[in-house]
């Protein structure tokens, strides 16, 4: 995830250039003034005149903008969803250090250790599982961490009552996991995100026939905005509605487990 400081806006602007979908759309851009450029140069050679004006692009582009906010509203809720749930994960593994701590004998610092140990894994063995490389399973250290509480309640070590206070904190790993593979596991419907794809291109496609009557060769820059900033809005929301990978604008998984690891070794200290 890029770090920066939104009150900088100046700092944010100028760094326009080391944006990933400027990077990725220069060239398409570019691309789209050409083919602009030549449709102005064939009116004007030819004495064309194509049958459509600024007014169908006006109409067009509310159908377009309708289609665009709803798209970038649904990629954007995926992704913070997907940051609620790790912030879900991090509170409730507080939260359980803090139980263990208060209810774990004082001399029993292996037994700490332990625990320590397993919450600290958990996070980092979520993330390879949303990136389709676990070699540990969340599920299994969960199954661990229940089956180390259930042997410290008959050791004595743990009170009988530990059961019921813990018990949904760790049905809670169980919810967080699910919620982030459903993210993970249901994406955006192909048809509607082909037929977005599909409209904005067309639009771009028509623009310089209706434009090229009135602005000339002036249609060469519009296209070239208007390319920029259609596309550009459904290229961010691809970007961001898939949030556990590793692109520069998905969130900081690895930042978040580190955090989770110090907090819950300093909570139940050896």
């Amino acid at each position: 995830m890029i770090n920066y400081n939104p009150r900088n806006w100046w700092r944010v602007l100028l760094s326009f250039p080391r944006s990933p979908i400027f990077t990725t759309l220069l060239l398409d851009v570019i691309a789209i003034g050409l083919y602009a450029g030549l449709v102005v140069w064939i009116e004007l050679r030819f004495d064309l005149e194509a049958p459509l004006g600024p007014q169908i692009l006006s109409l067009l582009g509310i159908i377009l903008g309708l289609l665009l906010v709803f798209r970038t509203n649904t990629a954007y809720d995926r992704w913070w969803e997907g940051r609620r749930f790790w912030g879900q994960l991090t509170n409730v593994s507080r939260a359980l250090a803090r139980q263990l701590d208060a209810m774990l004998p004082a001399g029993a610092q292996e037994r700490r250790n332990e625990y320590a140990e397993l919450m600290a894994a958990w996070p980092h063995a979520l993330i390879q599982r949303l990136r389709g490389n676990g070699l540990r399973e969340p599920g299994r250290l969960s199954g661990e961490i229940v089956q180390a509480l259930h042997s410290d309640i008959r050791a004595g070590a743990l009170p009988r009552e530990a059961l019921i206070a813990l018990t949904p904190m760790m049905s809670s790993f169980d919810d967080i996991q699910g919620g982030c593979e459903r993210i993970l596991k249901t994406p955006i419907p192909f048809s509607y995100s082909s037929y977005i794809k599909q409209f904005v291109l067309l639009f771009a496609l028509l623009a310089p026939f209706a434009l090229a009557d009135e602005f000339g060769y002036g249609t060469v820059i519009a296209e070239m905005f208007i390319f920029f900033s259609t596309m550009g809005i459904e290229l961010l929301a691809n970007e961001v509605e898939e949030p556990f990978g590793i692109d520069r604008n998905d969130l900081p998984l690895e930042d978040i487990g580190a955090t989770i690891a110090r907090d819950v070794r300093a909570l139940l200290p050896a």
